[in-house]
């Protein structure tokens, strides 16, 4: 009998298939720190991101991913989140080693009003815009 084991995807691709792509990488070598960085193209604008400028906040949905894409005081913070759900990769009990799934996700644009006004500001505070995304996750094997 084949020895099963997992472990989480390090790699993700997600588009909308139009204006919208993402790449996600873990990566994790002994005696190396482990590094994090983001790709993500919305339109013709591109960003990029590491551990540093990525908050990750894990839910019952997966792991919510956000970053700051704009930000202007007293008046507006452009944030954008993606979710990437729990998946386990590796070798099942029939011994075959899946390195790659498809799934689908959702990206989401949010617009966070911090105006500098006296009294309260009306209206919605955290306006947001929802994509959807077809994603594919991947176990890479570094030696």
């Amino acid at each position: 009998m084949v020895q099963a084991w997992a472990e989480a995807p390090n790699y993700y691709e997600c588009t909308n298939g139009k204006d919208i792509s993402l790449k996600l990488r873990y990566l994790s070598r002994p005696n190396v720190p482990a590094t994090t960085t983001l790709s993500l193209k919305l339109g013709k604008k591109t960003y990029k991101a590491d551990e540093t400028n990525i908050e990750a906040q894990s839910s019952v949905m997966g792991e919510l991913n956000t970053i700051t894409t704009q930000f202007i005081p007293d008046v507006e913070i452009h944030k954008v989140s993606f979710i990437i759900p729990t998946i386990d990769l590796g070798y099942n009990f029939a011994g075959q080693f899946i390195s790659e799934v498809d799934f689908n996700s959702q990206l989401i644009q949010t617009t966070i009003a911090t105006p500098f006004i006296a009294g309260p500001y009306i209206g919605v505070v955290n306006n947001s815009n929802y994509a959807n995304l077809k994603c594919k996750a991947y176990l890479q094997l570094i030696p």
